[in-house]
């Protein structure tokens, strides 16, 4: 009855929907056994210290590669100039540095969910986006190392790869576009 009688208080109108939500929460923290809030109140917190210091273990990791990446992606570029020539070992740079751009907004979404405590779409798009590109650029320089000696499928093969990874780079367009456009997202806040 004790549920009753706080909806019986509520009245009516849009201030009693919030009235009874708050009624229906006050019955619930009565009802929880002891033992229950016990558990509440001590292991999710130790969970949540727990998953805070992976998540922080992975972003150290995340880091340290694409620091390594960056490094190697300097060493390897005068070789890779001598090796295979001015417009290859520049494809393999800007290939090289995509890498390195994708582990760090990966390690942006870490670092959000660190902060925030929860995850947003918009870094997987990105991330998304630029293995696109990346494809994209791998595939031209396969491409133009094979030159004119590529055989007709392998071609067509390059081809449909290149219109799959154009279509998946404007599907992600339109998908970013429709986030920032949606009501509430932080663009919109901020320029309202």
């Amino acid at each position: 009855m004790l549920l009753a009688d706080s909806f019986a208080r509520c009245g009516s109108g849009s201030a009693s929907v919030c009235c009874m939500v708050d009624a229906m929460k006050s019955v619930n923290d009565q009802e929880q056994p002891a033992a229950a809030r016990h558990v509440h109140q001590t292991v999710v917190p130790m969970l949540e210290a727990a998953d805070a210091v992976v998540y922080a273990m992975v972003g150290v990791v995340f880091f340290v590669a694409a620091v390594g990446m960056l490094g190697y992606t300097v060493v390897a570029f005068p070789a890779n100039l001598r090796d295979t020539g001015f417009g290859l070992a520049v494809v393999t740079l800007v290939n090289d540095l995509l890498l390195v751009m994708i582990i760090m907004e990966v390690l942006r979404t870490v670092l959000s969910y660190l902060q925030e405590r929860g995850s947003s779409l918009q870094p997987f798009l990105f991330i998304a986006a630029i293995s696109a590109t990346r494809r994209i650029l791998a595939i031209g320089a396969q491409m133009s190392v094979a030159g004119e000696n590529i055989a007709a499928d392998r071609f067509q093969k390059a081809m449909l790869d290149l219109g799959a990874n154009a279509g998946a780079i404007l599907a992600i367009a339109a998908a970013l576009y429709l986030l920032r456009r949606r009501p509430g997202s932080d663009e919109n806040e901020n320029s309202g």
